[in-house]
């Protein structure tokens, strides 16, 4: 079967992107969190190869880490890291996640230098995190606002037609939403959508992934094992017969 043009139900995506995090030696526990994240991407009609791969590829290469350090400022917290490298979004969306649950928003809370964002606001989406703004301008300068309004619906307001699971590398800006607040986005363009109804539409459908899928099957693989005499002998693979 072709993996370009497949659809695929969201126990899949929670079994193979769970393995494509672990695949690019991220712990057992973030690679869970990171395919949690991308099935709220997928409820949310994205296709979670597109928003995920860069991710993914920078850990492999190692441009970026899992390294991350927590400061305090004048008007709120930092996360960064600590090398001199990108801070992947896949550790950075457990990191804000969980600052947030344990602190809630006492000012704002900045995130340097993240490479995939929408990866972070997915991760605040699937933990529920409501009442929050996320904010940043990427490397090709176009800038998003991402407002998780309440559990029924949530915007993104856009300076430009740039797919958001495209943008990348970008300081993220976490603060409380705030309705009478305009936004800073001139002439911006809003997308606003319904939780529910996007959930629907994926359990009807399923979710859709392009022609980045084939890549994130390739890092899934890493957790296969390959067959041989030995394998087989211990008990590997499945059997012959219904009875085995």
């Amino acid at each position: 079967m072709s993996k370009n043009g497949l659809t695929i139900s969201l126990n899949e995506v929670l079994f193979y992107f769970t393995r494509a995090g672990f695949g690019v030696n991220a712990s057992i526990g973030v690679s869970e969190d990171f395919a949690r994240s991308n099935i709220w991407i997928a409820q949310n009609g994205f296709d979670p190869s597109e928003c995920s791969l860069l991710a993914l590829d920078n850990l492999d290469s190692q441009t970026s880490s899992l390294s991350i350090q927590f400061e305090k400022t004048s008007d709120g917290s930092h996360l960064f890291c600590p090398e001199d490298k990108v801070l992947s979004a896949i550790e950075a969306s457990v990191s804000c996640v969980d600052w947030l649950e344990f602190n809630g928003l006492d000012g704002d809370l900045k995130l340097t230098n993240v490479d995939s964002p929408l990866l972070v606001v997915s991760a605040l989406g699937a933990n529920q995190c409501t009442g929050i703004q996320a904010s940043w301008t990427d490397k090709s300068n176009n800038h998003y606002e991402v407002n998780l309004k309440d559990d029924i619906e949530w915007e993104i307001i856009s300076s430009s037609e740039a797919p958001i699971e495209l943008s990348n590398y970008a300081d993220i800006h976490i603060s409380a939403f705030d309705v009478n607040n305009k936004t800073s986005i001139s002439n911006g363009k809003l997308k606003t959508l319904n939780i529910a109804e996007e959930r629907l539409k994926t359990l009807n459908n399923g979710v859709n992934v392009g022609d980045k899928w084939p890549e994130i099957y390739e890092y899934f693989s890493r957790c296969l094992v390959k067959s041989s005499a030995e394998s087989r002998a211990s008990g590997a693979g499945a059997g012959l017969v219904d009875t085995d």
